[in-house]
């Protein structure tokens, strides 16, 4: 290369570029072997014929056409000694996107007007690279510029990288405390003094901005005030129209407008709830197109209340359907059956099978637990039949006395043969075999067949030695390979004429109402309860969008449990009902509204395009996928709109409505970028509520945002448990001695000057009547005033479900019935599993909103929590927080 420094500097750059392009290293090689051959020829040929000839001898190897057209120019300027200036537009474009660079950094930088978002970031940062790559493709000729172009380019590049490096170093934090000290008058407006992360999450003003907030740390107040604050700032102020607030109840959409009008004298801003949006969107989608405008089905106050009305209307003429009847009952049959059976295909190694079988457990209709799928089928077709018009006594492995016999080891056995008719003298045994009188593969021992069969023969044998009783048996391979129930009465009613030859038997499906006071209490509740968790799972499906014969072709093609199938069938039955009764009336309801007004937005590109600058979402924690899919089509329509979503996912407990926590915890993943702020203050419970409510959270692993919580209020008043020493088979006392001492304590408070509006009285389910009249009864002996109506009469102490209390607070509560159970906390009546068909989010844990609901009870109380259980179904939720109560023992 020392030859290309006598060829002058233009030229040896030129043959530098054309090594470069050379692609691979065969290229490079060819290239240094014509400069070595003509190295040794230069001291006799003309300057002017080298470069010439190595281009003519480089093309003809691998130099491309437009390479070669570029190279030749390069060469004759070179040889003609031109220099070339940059294009006066080149320059102009250059100066122009300079100067707008400098403007937008004084604007942030220096003056700061306004908050730099990570788009606007992002888009000057790209702004300022792409102009700097525009001056490298001059720098890299800068042998062919005129000075004054250099000099330029020099300039150029300089300022470039002085803005690039303050853009990217750049982070709003002399912005945001300029702005907080700026307002301070704003903030004081507010009831309660805001503090530090309060004030920060009002002013930052990312394009999207999530505020995660804990309890009682003024998440609404920050929301407000910022809808204030948006409207007052300078000179980056938003036009109150261009403002919309989205709340979820009218309650709370109304209480938000009212503080804005009273506190800030604001009446121009838009507050409404999603379904008020959503009818909003429809009328103006339709004053566009000239259609006429969807009539609601459900128009008063509380459509929640008359949507469930409804639909129990339709639930209750369906009832009286044989076939729909006959859904129910193999409901109930499965009713116990929450997971998906799982199959050997499922587990890699066979054991793993084997012990995943042996721990299965089955549940009849009378809550009677069986070993196997084949016994809860025998001991269901009992308890639904009738024997010559009566119902059919049956006991299950009820002990024989008269099969006793000595073990190897010299003990006493009393078999427990499968079932019993003791009106008969008959037993049934299952015996669980094949064709081949193989048992199982998951059955224990060395060699379970032989096993199983030695025991088989003992107990035959048993039978064969008396006179008594009669045997009847049932194999495995028949419960698989035949019409169970058939054989089932055949096989009975031939074993009742053998031994009672002159009586007639007649086996009959016992009547749909006797069959239900037959279920097990829990049963009964569920099938009390169908209309209503039906609703849910409407209200469900169609926040996801979800149509009947959707969910039907999920049914199909996904794997779901027996239970959920069963369920959804049932379901899907009231909700085409539903949804044909609407097209025929030609009505929507409220989930519909949405759906549409999502519809509408996307066909109609003028409908509420540039509409809003900034959209404010209260309780986001409780967003559903439809709600979503609305706020993302009205970002779309209105460019440079900001999002500003608060909410405290520990709280979120409306699942039965459909809403969905990914929304939430994942807000990243559905708004890119966003900015958040965290409100960790509690500034309504002492420390020790605060303390006790992340315990609670802490097992919910995985699925909440990680967050800490401090209480204002540093004082550590003892939670106290109280357990009842009556257990479950004595529900009337266990209720009575917590309705008693509930009421004495209340009564105590009251006298010590609480008021009735200091004190909140909650139960997980409301509906537990027995606790709602033992209640009244000692309320009225102590003259405390209860009211049961959930109305908020300050002068009585309401009673009310957890869901109900959401938003509220009180000084002392009390919380019922924190058991486990069917009415119990976690509560077995409400199932979320049963819903899964008619939703599109990934699968939960069921205990995780109970958890949360458990939270929000917890986190009402401002200083006494009061906690009822009893001794032998105590809740795991009081379990998993016992290192922070203080345990009472009832006697």
């Amino acid at each position: 290369m020392k030859f290309l420094n006598t060829l002058g500097s233009p030229f040896s750059e030129g043959v530098g570029i054309a090594l470069d392009e050379a692609n691979n290293s065969d290229s490079k090689l060819k290239i240094r072997h014509i400069l070595l051959l003509f190295s040794l020829a230069a001291i006799s040929l003309p300057d002017f014929i080298i470069p010439l000839l190595i281009l003519f001898l480089l093309s003809l190897f691998f130099l491309k056409k437009n390479y070669l057209i570029n190279y030749s120019n390069y060469v004759y300027k070179i040889l003609r000694s031109e220099k070339e200036s940059i294009g006066e537009e080149v320059k102009v474009n250059i100066e122009k996107t300079i100067s707008d660079l400098y403007k937008r950094y004084e604007s942030y930088k220096i003056r700061r007007e306004t908050y730099l978002t990570f788009h606007e970031k992002e888009k000057l940062i790209n702004t300022c690279n792409n102009c700097l790559n525009t001056c490298s493709i001059f720098t890299n000729k800068c042998k062919l510029l005129d000075e004054p172009s250099n000099d330029f380019i020099g300039r150029s590049v300089e300022q470039l990288t002085h803005l690039l490096n303050e853009f990217k170093a750049y982070d709003n934090e002399d912005f945001i405390q300029e702005r907080i000290q700026k307002y301070d008058y704003l903030f004081q407006k507010s009831p309660f003094p805001l503090d530090d992360s309060q004030k920060r999450a009002i002013v930052t003003d990312d394009t999207h901005n999530l505020v995660v907030a804990g309890a009682g740390s003024g998440k609404t107040e920050v929301l407000i005030t910022r809808a204030a604050y948006l409207t007052e700032r300078a000179p980056d102020g938003v036009d109150s129209k261009k403002i919309l607030i989205l709340a979820f109840q009218n309650k709370a959409a109304g209480e938000v407008k009212n503080r804005l009008g009273e506190r800030f004298g604001i009446e121009a801003i838009e507050v409404r709830t999603f379904h008020s949006l959503g009818k909003k969107i429809l009328e103006d989608a339709c004053k566009i197109s000239g259609k006429a405008i969807p009539e609601l089905k459900f128009s008063g106050y509380n459509f929640e209340k008359e949507f469930s009305s409804y639909v129990n209307s339709l639930f209750n003429s369906k009832e009286t359907d044989g076939h729909f009847q006959k859904k129910i009952l193999d409901y109930m049959k499965f009713y116990h059956d929450d997971e998906i059976i799982n199959s050997k295909d499922d587990f890699e190694e066979k054991e793993e099978f084997y012990k995943y079988m042996k721990g299965l457990t089955y549940t009849a209709l009378d809550d009677t637990k069986v070993k196997s799928e084949a016994e809860r089928a025998i001991l269901n077709f009992f308890l639904s039949q009738n024997l010559n018009g009566e119902r059919i006594r049956i006991f299950y492995e009820h002990p024989a006395e008269w099969m006793a016999y000595t073990d190897a080891s010299g003990g006493k056995k009393i078999p427990t043969p499968d079932f019993l008719f003791p009106d008969y003298d008959i037993y049934l045994e299952h015996w669980a075999i094949d064709r081949d009188c193989n048992v199982p593969d998951w059955f224990e021992g060395e060699n379970p067949s032989e096993e199983y069969r030695k025991g088989m023969a003992m107990k035959i044998r048993k039978f064969s030695q008396q006179d008594k009783y009669f045997l009847v048996e049932t194999t495995y391979y028949e419960f698989k390979e035949t019409n169970f129930e058939i054989t089932l009465t055949e096989k009975l009613t031939n074993a009742l004429k053998a031994k009672y030859p002159d009586k007639d038997f007649e086996f009959t499906p016992a009547p749909y109402e006797q069959l239900v006071n037959r279920l097990s209490a829990e049963c009964k509740a569920t099938v009390k309860g169908l209309s209503f968790n039906i609703g849910r799972f409407i209200t469900i499906a169609k926040t996801y969008n979800l149509s009947p014969k959707k969910i039907e072709q999920r049914l199909l093609t996904e794997r779901w449990s027996a239970k959920q199938k069963m369920f959804a069938s049932i379901a899907l039955d009231i909700y085409k009902n539903y949804e044909n009764k609407l097209v025929t009336e030609n009505k929507i309801d409220f989930s519909d509204m949405i759906n549409l007004a999502v519809k509408e937005l996307k066909e109609n590109q003028e409908l509420c395009k540039d509409s809003f600058d900034h959209i404010l979402i209260d309780e986001y924690q409780d967003i559903s996928a439809q709600r979503y899919e609305l706020i993302k089509e009205l970002m779309k329509k209105n460019e440079g709109c900001k999002l500003f979503c608060v909410g405290d996912d520990w709280q979120s407990i409306m699942g039965f409505s459909g809403s969905n926590l990914d929304f939430f915890v994942n807000f990243h993943e559905y708004f890119d970028h966003p900015a958040r702020t965290d409100l960790s203050i509690n500034y309504r419970s002492c420390k020790s509520i605060v303390d006790t409510g992340a315990e609670i959270i802490v097992y919910n692993k995985g699925s909440q945002i990680e967050k800490d919580t401090f209480s204002k209020n540093k004082d550590e008043r003892p939670i106290r448990v109280y357990i009842s020493d009556y257990g479950r088979r004595s529900q009337y006392k266990y209720h009575s001695q917590i309705a008693k001492h509930c009421v004495d304590l209340m009564k105590r408070y009251l006298d010590e000057g609480y008021e009735a509006k200091d004190i909140l009285l909650l139960s997980r389910i409301g509906k537990n009547i027995m606790m709602q009249n033992l209640l009244r009864e000692y309320a009225e002996k102590m003259n405390v005033p209860i009211s049961f109506d959930e109305s908020k009469n300050p002068n009585k102490v309401p009673f009310m479900t957890i869901h109900k209390s959401k938003g509220l607070q009180a000084k002392v509560v009390f919380l019922l019935d924190v058991v486990e159970g069917m009415y119990g906390f976690p509560c077995e009546l409400e199932n979320p599993y049963i819903f899964e068909p008619a939703t599109l989010s990934s699968k939960k844990d069921r205990y995780q909103e109970e958890r949360r609901l458990f939270y929000v009870a917890v986190t009402r109380a401002m200083s006494d929590l009061i906690i009822y259980t009893q001794k032998d179904s105590v809740s795991k939720f009081v379990n998993e927080i016992e290192n922070k109560v203080t345990i009472c023992e009832l006697k």
